[in-house]
């Protein structure tokens, strides 16, 4: 019989595409092969750049995988998203992502949502070593990709034909160069496990897994658009490195409390994942895993916590850390017994939520990337075989967010547009917008309750699928009064336990408690009002409310001209000014104001009054950066360049020149404690030229620069070092009471503010603060000094920022809240002709605390500044 023509094109189809199949794998080397070395081995680190090629050979060999590059990280290195599934999978990306998106919102049928989840897949991801000294995940991602674009087993092709994986092999791919540089150059020296003396990111180190929700990053942002605008994955694993006293891997179910905002469904699912994770790695030895403990679910400002409030199931990996390759011997006689605040954890000892305690021995990176691999397998596998429950769930909680919203009170949040400072405004609706929140506008007028708001009002209504998040970022967070036991000490926390996006950033919020109608329109992006100049004259006020403000003053200053305070309150043009109003003048200025009011969205105002002025001068800024890779000072960099503020970073042997006044007027000490700023690292644990802290010759050189005229700003915890080295007749006694008499972790506090003093020009009297682990200040009296120290004189001392005499409590974690009345929050002292500025709280913490910026920038340019009659 004549073969049918078409049977035999359909055959040959079929044979060269096998072939080719076959062609592929054999042109895609093992890891092994490829970086001469399995990943994980002793002493060896593979860096980004090889991990890119190795994905990208993938990418060229594999129908089943496809890299795709998300944008450039903070130092320009490829930030890459790896896509594996099954060949048919990945021709039909586009479709996936649209079903899980439907799912997601929650805006369609019951009906339609099982059709969907029937067609859908499970849309899976895994972010591998943000912390980029916690290696072993990205190391291990080679293997993995490896495995998943060539194994043909049943296992395998289970997987790929039910989910989709997004692999992240690098969160932080600057710092995997940053650390694996490092530790090429000391491995084999006497530095080999020293810690590197830089942070490894170069903005935020370790806080980018503190910068979810606000989303400053540029690495946050890629992995955020992921999640919550392209593809709405369904379940998510964080992977990261802890502490080797115990436990050789977390994985969750995160520990007490959890906000009652959270879907249940989110905690069930969270068991049922993790429990087939941990029976996969019980299965192949991996022993020492542990769940309910050390970490707990209240924080938000984790990526990995934030998808809870998104209904993303997550689980929270952390395995036992090794000193980056190099190997570690551990006895079980040395391991911790314990955290005495709770959390779940009591030593190495068998208990319910660690059945198979590790008994010491070597302990190697490779050992984190076999922990890392078979976690991975367990995930994949558990996310193919419950596919139908992760997507229809997802579908659930978004229904249950939506209902609740419709029917529960609140039932929106209500953000007026006019405020004092529109611009911040439209920068935290904006956040939310990126956080995946819809966010209306109204088009006329409306009442909620017995309030009036006017047209252009934003709207977060929350009958929709994020309602938890809208409910937890714009409404006070009140931390459980967990104890250690029944009357015992409070349990520890971990992080911020109140992080109030309006409070932190000085936007007024109201809560619809009833329903109202409205004409709402939905927006993409809230934008403020037009900057603009009004008016003609020589001079120009600019509105010091608004924080965009410093941006112009710092481009204006850099361009020369003049730049002041209105040093009264004064008339032009029949309008009425504050004092502390910006006021700039200077030859051509008028050339490119208008350009300046455009960019920065400012409204300026010109007129020819006369104005007594604090004329402010071009910075002369130093910021203290130790060896010893503090977090805040990253942040203080991130938010000068950002607002354009210049400046010069200082290390030890800058701080010990007697002549500083010379080259700097201002000189900042981020958050960090008297021993590290004046011992430093230990000698002989870095190499030498990253030994030691400023000393006594800093001490004495510092001192000689305030005398001189220079002000020194101490941040937080950085206060007790000119406390101590200045003599200060004030003392922290946070450490004076038990935790069951005062305890205050971190929450937002109120304190009120001396609004006259040039500091606190632009703020109201009353303002949020943000409090973590700071110190409680107190004045003391004059006759309880020592007579053995010569103090500085108490009448050399102003209080600008004090708590008041009623309960400053706003969101977070407190007890004793009587014990903050009075106190001091916001010191300034004269020492001969400088100043000393006292911050005893964190005003750009993680550059979330819009709302006390101000103060901070203030505080830069007011040492210096001269009054001036015009």
């Amino acid at each position: 019989m004549k073969p049918n023509y078409y049977f035999v094109k359909i055959i040959s189809f079929i044979c060269i595409f096998c072939l080719s199949v076959s062609a592929f794998d054999k042109q895609i080397p093992d890891p092994e092969t490829y970086f001469g070395h399995k990943p994980g081995a002793d002493y060896k680190m593979i860096r980004w750049d090889k991990i890119i090629s190795y994905f990208n050979i993938l990418n060229e060999q594999s129908p089943r995988v496809k890299v795709e590059e998300l944008g450039k990280t903070t130092l320009g290195n490829p930030f890459i998203l790896a896509i594996i599934s099954s060949a048919d999978n990945i021709s039909n990306l586009e479709r996936y992502k649209e079903i899980s998106k439907k799912l997601a919102q929650g805006k369609i049928s019951e009906e339609q949502a099982k059709n969907l989840t029937e067609q859908g897949k499970t849309i899976a991801l895994i972010t591998c070593s943000m912390h980029a000294s916690e290696c072993g995940p990205t190391q291990m991602s080679p293997e993995l990709g490896y495995v998943l674009a060539t194994d043909k087993s049943s296992q395998i092709e289970r997987i790929l034909e039910n989910v989709i994986l997004l692999l992240v092999p690098s969160w932080n791919p600057d710092g995997n160069i940053m650390v694996t540089d490092w530790y090429r150059q000391h491995v084999g020296t006497p530095f080999e496990t020293s810690p590197m003396p830089w942070l490894y990111h170069h903005y935020v180190g370790h806080d980018n897994n503190r910068d979810a929700f606000m989303l400053t990053q540029i690495e946050t942002r890629h992995v955020n658009n992921i999640l919550y605008h392209d593809w709405f994955p369904q379940v998510f694993m964080d992977m990261h490195h802890m502490g080797n006293g115990d436990a050789r891997l977390f994985l969750s179910p995160l520990y007490e409390p959890r906000h009652h905002s959270l879907d249940p469904l989110l905690t069930r699912e969270i068991e049922l994942t993790g429990a087939y994770m941990r029976t996969v790695l019980e299965e192949k030895g991996k022993i020492g895993v542990m769940h309910y403990a050390k970490w707990n679910h209240w924080r938000m400002s984790a990526i990995h916590t934030c998808a809870l409030w998104h209904n993303v199931p997550t689980i929270l990996f952390e395995a036992a850390g090794t000193p980056l390759a190099t190997p570690i011997f551990q006895e079980e006689s040395r391991f911790t017994s314990g955290r005495g605040g709770g959390l779940g954890q009591q030593g190495n000892n068998q208990t319910i939520n660690y059945p198979s305690p590790w008994q010491g021995g070597w302990w190697r990176l490779r050992d984190i990337v076999e922990y890392s691999y078979w976690s991975c397998i367990g995930f994949l596998e558990s996310t193919a075989i419950h596919k139908d429950k992760y997507l229809g769930n997802m579908y659930r909680m978004a229904r249950n967010s939506i209902e609740k919203g419709e029917n529960q009170a609140p039932y929106a949040f209500i953000i007026p547009q006019i405020q004092k400072d529109q611009n911040r405004v439209a920068n935290m609706v904006n956040i939310l917008i990126s956080n995946g929140v819809e966010i209306h506008q109204s088009a006329t007028s409306f009442n909620s309750g017995n309030d009036e708001y006017p047209s252009g009002t934003y709207v977060a209504l929350l009958s929709q699928a994020y309602r938890p998040f809208i409910i937890d970022i714009l409404g006070p967070q009140l931390y459980p009064d967990r104890r250690q036991y029944p009357g015992g000490p409070p349990e520890s926390t971990f992080d911020l336990t109140g992080w109030t996006l309006p409070y932190q950033m000085g936007v007024a919020v109201a809560e619809a408690k009833l329903p109202f109608e409205a004409d709402l329109r939905p927006i993409s992006k809230a934008e403020p009002p037009a900057g603009k100049v009004q008016g003609r004259g020589e001079k120009y006020f600019i509105d010091h409310n608004v924080l965009d403000s410093y941006r112009a003053v710092n481009r204006l200053l850099k361009q020369g001209h003049e730049i002041g305070w209105a040093a009264d309150s004064f008339i032009s043009k029949g309008k009425q000014y504050p004092t502390g109003t910006i006021v700039a003048a200077g030859r051509r200025i008028d050339e490119i104001i208008e350009n300046v009011a455009q960019e920065f969205n400012l409204q300026i105002n010109a007129g020819n009054p006369a104005i007594d002025l604090m004329t402010l001068k071009p910075l002369k800024l130093g910021l203290y950066q130790p060896w010893t890779a503090n977090l805040d000072e990253g942040w203080i960099r991130y938010i000068f360049d950002n607002w354009e503020f210049p400046y010069t970073t200082l290390h030890n042997a800058d701080m010990q020149n007697r002549n500083l006044k010379s080259d700097f007027d201002v000189i900042i000490l981020p958050n960090i404690s008297s021993r590290s700023i004046i011992n430093g690292h230990r000698q002989g644990s870095v190499p030498d030229k990253y030994a030691g802290g400023i000393a006594q010759t800093g001490i004495n050189a510092l001192h000689e620069f305030v005398k001189t005229g220079g002000v020194l700003i101490a941040l937080n915890d950085s206060c007790q070092f000119i406390i101590d080295q200045f003599h200060l007749p004030v003392k922290d006694v946070s450490g004076d009471y038990s935790s069951s008499e005062f305890f205050c972790p971190s929450c937002i506090l109120q304190i009120e503010l001396n609004n006259t003093h040039p500091i606190a020009y632009g703020m109201s009297k009353n303002v949020d603060i943000l409090c973590f682990n700071s110190p409680l200040l107190e004045l003391i009296k004059a006759d309880e000094l020592s007579k053995d120290i010569d103090y500085i004189p108490h009448d050399k001392l102003k209080v600008i920022g004090y708590f008041p005499n009623y309960n400053p409590f706003r969101s977070g974690r407190l007890i004793g809240e009587h014990i903050l009345r009075n106190k001091p929050a916001l010191v300034e002292a004269e020492y001969g002709k400088g100043k000393l500025v006292l911050f005893a709280f964190r005003p750009q913490n993680r550059a979330q605390t819009h709302g006390t910026f101000m103060l901070f920038f203030n505080s830069l340019y007011y040492g210096q500044a001269e009054i001036e009659s015009r």
